[in-house]
C-alpha cells in the first residue's frame, strides 16, 4: 500500500476514534420535551391528539397557555378553542381575543358570536380588519371582508340606525369579497334601499360588476349614473380610490367607443387640482392612457403621453411600475428601436424588476422573429444593472450565441461597451482563471473575446438555470468546476427569520408531527432561513411516506430560490429527487431512454403528483391526454388503463417520448416540444427557421408555456444527471439540444 495512501487511512481511523470516544463523554441527548421546556406543551398536545388521545390533549394545551412563551400559549389557546364544546368554545374565543388581541382572533371570537347571536358583543369588538392598514395587512381580503360582513350584520339585527356610512366605506374603501355580494344580494331590497341613495347603490352595483368581471353590466350602470351629474367630469375627482379604480376599468374593458371614453377620462384631468390626491390623476391618466391605446391603434403618441402622466402622478413604486410597463410596451407596438430608446430613458427608475421580465420575454421574441440580432446586445447593454439576474442571464447567453455566430455587427457598438463586456466577471473568480485556461493561453479575436464575456455574464450566480448552462457549455467550463459553482445563488441582503415560525417547525420535526411541516413553511416561506428549509425538506423526504416525500420536494424546490446562504448540491438533490424511482429505471430501460430524461420530464410536466390534471385535461405523472394515451394504449395492446396510475402514466409517457424521437430524426429537443406541442407546430417551427440551432431556435416558439417547458426539461435533465448519474452537464446539454 502507497505511504500516502496508509497516512489517509490512519488519519480517519483516529478521527473515528475520536468521536467515539467524545461520544461516550457525552451527555444524553436533550429529549424533545427538555429542548423546547414549557414551549413542548403545544407539540405534546398536537401528538397527543393525533394518537387519539383528546382528554391528554387538552391537559397539554392548558398548561401551555398558563407556562408557554406568547407566540406558543397563543397557539395552545387557538388548539383549545378548536376542541371545546360550544358552550366552553365562546369563553376561550373571548379570553383569545382579549390576550392576544389580534385581527385573526378578534375575527374568530365575531365568527363564534354571531353563530351563538350574541350581536351587541360583535360590536363591542370594533371593525376588525378596517380600522388600519396593518389590521387590514394581517388579514387576507375575504377574511377582512368577513369581518365587515359580520359587523354589519349585527348592526342591522340589533336594529342600530345610522350605520350608512359603514356600509358606503366597506364599498368604497376596500377590495371587494365574497362576503360583499353576499351582503348586498340579501340586503339590496331592505337596509341598503331604505339607508343609502340611488347613486350609492349603482356606484356598490358597478364595484360588485367589475369585482364579477361583467364589463358591460358596469358600463352600462356607469353611463346611467353620469347623465345625472352636474358636471361629469368633476363627479369623477371626487370618487374614493377603489372605486375611481373600478371606473377605469369598466370604461377600458366595458366602452366601445374606446377613444371617446379615453378622451373623457383624459377631459376629466384638466380639472383636477392641487387639492385633489394624487391617486385621481394616476388613475385618470393611466386609463385614459389604456383606453387610447386600444382606441386609436397601435402605438400611438397620445397613450404615451398619458403613460407618462401617469408616471409623474403616481404615489407608490407599484403605480410607477405599472405604468412604466405599458410604457415600454406601447413603445415597442412602434418598433424595437423605440423600446430601445424609451429603456436607455428610463430602465434606471424601475422599482421592481420583476415586474418587467414578460416585457422583457416579449422584447427578445421580436428580435428574433425579426431578425434583429444587434438588438439583442443593445438591450443587455441596457438593462444590465437593472433587469433580473434571470433576464440578465438569458439576453447574456443569447447575444454570446448571435455574436459568436458572427450574426451581430460589433462595429456598430461603442468600443467602451465592448471593453466592458470584455473585462465582465463571473462570480466567481476561479471560473475566470479556468475559462481563460480553456482559451488556450492565446490572443482571442474581438468577436470570441466579447462572445466569451457574455457567456461569463450569463454564467453568473442567480442567474436562470437553463441559460447559465448553456453558458457553462459554451466557455467549456470542467465538470467539477460546474459542480462547484453551478449551485450558487444570488443571497438575500438583511434577511432576517420569523424567529416563531422556526421554532414551530423545528418542535414539529422532534415531536415527529409531519402532517403540520409543509403547511407552515407554504405560508411563511419568506420568513424562514434556507437551513431550516433543508432541514424541514430533509425530514419529510426521509419519512418513507409518498406524501411527505413530496412535500419534502415541493418545499425545497421553492426554498432555493429565497437563499440567505448559499445553496449547496445537497439541497439540490432535495428539490430534484427521484421518486418512483423503480417504475422510471423500468421504462427507461424498455424504451432506451436514459433516465436523468424521464425525470426531467416527469418533474416538469407533474412535480410527481400522479394524481394532477391540467386545465387542458392532461393527466397524470406524465401528463398525457386521454385521446393521446389511447392511441398508446393500441400499440402497446393495453386493454384497461388509469392514467392516475404511476406505473402506467410512466410507461406511457416514456413510450411517446421515445416514439417521437424516433420520428423527428432522433431529435430529443424536437421531442420533447412536440410532446408538448405537437408533431405539426414542431415541423412547422423548424421549416420557419431552417438554419438557426437548436439553442437559438427555442426563442422563436410562439407558446410561452411551451417554450419554457423545454428548457425546463433540459435544465432538470442536466441536475440529474450530474447528482445522481456523474454525467457532465456539457454532456446532457449538447444530448438534448445538439444531439451530440
Amino acid at each position: 500500500m502507497p505511504m500516502k495512501q496508509r497516512e489517509n487511512l490512519l488519519l480517519v481511523a483516529l478521527f473515528t476514534l475520536l468521536l467515539v470516544l467524545t461520544s461516550c463523554n457525552d451527555t444524553k441527548a436533550l429529549s424533545p420535551q427538555k429542548q423546547f421546556g414549557d414551549n413542548a406543551y403545544y407539540f405534546m398536545g398536537l401528538s397527543s391528539l393525533q394518537k387519539g388521545q383528546k382528554d391528554e390533549a387538552l391537559s397539554h394545551f392548558k398548561k401551555g397557555v398558563k407556562k408557554s412563551d406568547d407566540f406558543f400559549a397563543e397557539k395552545c389557546m387557538e388548539s383549545l378553542c378548536q376542541l371545546a364544546s360550544a358552550n366552553e368554545k365562546m369563553v376561550l374565543a373571548q379570553e383569545l381575543a382579549k390576550g392576544f388581541p389580534s385581527p385573526a382572533n378578534q375575527l374568530n371570537l365575531a365568527q363564534i358570536l354571531y353563530a351563538a347571536e350574541e350581536y351587541d358583543q360583535i360590536l363591542s369588538i370594533g371593525r376588525v380588519g378596517a380600522e388600519s392598514s396593518t389590521d387590514r395587512e394581517a388579514l387576507s381580503e375575504e377574511e377582512a371582508g368577513e369581518a365587515m360582513y359580520l359587523r354589519l350584520l349585527a348592526l342591522g339585527k340589533e336594529g342600530k340606525q345610522g350605520f350608512a356610512g359603514e356600509i358606503e366605506d366597506w364599498f368604497f374603501y376596500t377590495p371587494i369579497t365574497s362576503f360583499h355580494k353576499k351582503y348586498f344580494d340579501s340586503h339590496k331590497d331592505t337596509l341598503i334601499a331604505s339607508l343609502l341613495s340611488d347613486e350609492s347603490q349603482q356606484c356598490m352595483k358597478i364595484r360588485l360588476a367589475v369585482y364579477q368581471r361583467d364589463y358591460g353590466q358596469a358600463f352600462k350602470l356607469m353611463t346611467a349614473i353620469l347623465p345625472t351629474q352636474e358636471d361629469p367630469a368633476q363627479w369623477l375627482l371626487q370618487q374614493p380610490e377603489e372605486l375611481l379604480s373600478d371606473i377605469g376599468k369598466t370604461f377600458l374593458y366595458g366602452a366601445t367607443r374606446l377613444t371617446e371614453a379615453g378622451q373623457f377620462l383624459d377631459g376629466a384631468v384638466n380639472k383636477i387640482s392641487e387639492n385633489d390626491p394624487d391617486f385621481v390623476a394616476f388613475y385618470l391618466n393611466f386609463y385614459a392612457a389604456r383606453l387610447y391605446d386600444k382606441g386609436l391603434g397601435t402605438g400611438n403618441k397620445k397613450a404615451l403621453e398619458k403613460f407618462l402622466a401617469a408616471m409623474e402622478a403616481a404615489d407608490t413604486p407599484a403605480k410607477y411600475d405599472n405604468a412604466l410597463w405599458y410604457y415600454f410596451s406601447t413603445k415597442l407596438k412602434f418598433s424595437t428601436s423605440e423600446a430601445e430608446a424609451a429603456l436607455k430613458q428610463y430602465i434606471h427608475t424601475i422599482h421592481d424588476a420583476s415586474y418587467y421580465s414578460d416585457f422583457f420575454e416579449t422584447l427578445i421574441l421580436r428580435y428574433f422573429s425579426g431578425k434583429n440580432w444587434n438588438g439583442v446586445l443593445k438591450s443587455l447593454i441596457l438593462i444590465q444593472d437593472y433587469a433580473t439576474q434571470e433576464v440578465v442571464s438569458q439576453y447574456a447567453y443569447l447575444a454570446g450565441r448571435l455574436v459568436q455566430l458572427g450574426l451581430v455587427d460589433l462595429k456598430k457598438f461603442p468600443v467602451a461597451d465592448l471593453q466592458a463586456i470584455i473585462d465582465s466577471k463571473a462570480e466567481e473568480a476561479v471560473i475566470e482563471e479556468e475559462a481563460a485556461e480553456v482559451g488556450g493561453g492565446k490572443d482571442l479575436t474581438l468577436q470570441d473575446a466579447v462572445a466569451r464575456g457574455l457567456f461569463s455574464i450569463a454564467y453568473g450566480a442567480g442567474g436562470e438555470l437553463y441559460y447559465r448552462l448553456l453558458a457553462a457549455t459554451q466557455l467549456d467550463l470542467s465538470p467539477a468546476m460546474v459542480r462547484q459553482s453551478l449551485y450558487q445563488t444570488k443571497v438575500l441582503e438583511n434577511f432576517v427569520p420569523d424567529q416563531n415560525q422556526e421554532a414551530l417547525l423545528d418542535g414539529f420535526m422532534a415531536f415527529d408531527l409531519p402532517d403540520y411541516i409543509y403547511d407552515v413553511w407554504k405560508e411563511n416561506s419568506q420568513k424562514i432561513s434556507l437551513e431550516l428549509a433543508q432541514r424541514a425538506a430533509s425530514f419529510l423526504s426521509l419519512y418513507g411516506v409518498h406524501q411527505y416525500s413530496a412535500q419534502g420536494f415541493r418545499l425545497m424546490s421553492n426554498a432555493i430560490f429565497h437563499a440567505d446562504i448559499q445553496t449547496t448540491r445537497e439541497m439540490y438533490q432535495l428539490a430534484y429527487p427521484r421518486l418512483y424511482s423503480q417504475e422510471i429505471a423500468t421504462a427507461a430501460t424498455d424504451y432506451n431512454l436514459p433516465e436523468y430524461l424521464i425525470y426531467g420530464l416527469i418533474r416538469s410536466e407533474s412535480f410527481f403528483d400522479a394524481a394532477v390534471s391540467s386545465h387542458a385535461g392532461a393527466v397524470g405523472l406524465a401528463q398525457l391526454m386521454p385521446a393521446t394515451a389511447g392511441d398508446i394504449a393500441r400499440k402497446l395492446k393495453i386493454e384497461d388503463f388509469d392514467l392516475q396510475d404511476p406505473v402506467t402514466s410512466v410507461n406511457f409517457g416514456s413510450f411517446y417520448l421515445a416514439e417521437l424521437i424516433g420520428r423527428l430524426d432522433n431529435s430529443i429537443i424536437d421531442a420533447l416540444y412536440s410532446y408538448n406541442a405537437g408533431i405539426t407546430n414542431v415541423r412547422k417551427w423548424k421549416r420557419m427557421f431552417p438554419d438557426l440551432p437548436a439553442d437559438l431556435m427555442v426563442e422563436l416558439i410562439p407558446f410561452t408555456e411551451t417554450r419554457n417547458y423545454g428548457k425546463k426539461i433540459v435544465s432538470a435533465s442536466a441536475v440529474y444527471g450530474d447528482l445522481y448519474y456523474e454525467i457532465p452537464h456539457k454532456a446532457i446539454v449538447e444530448k438534448i439540444l445538439f444531439g451530440k
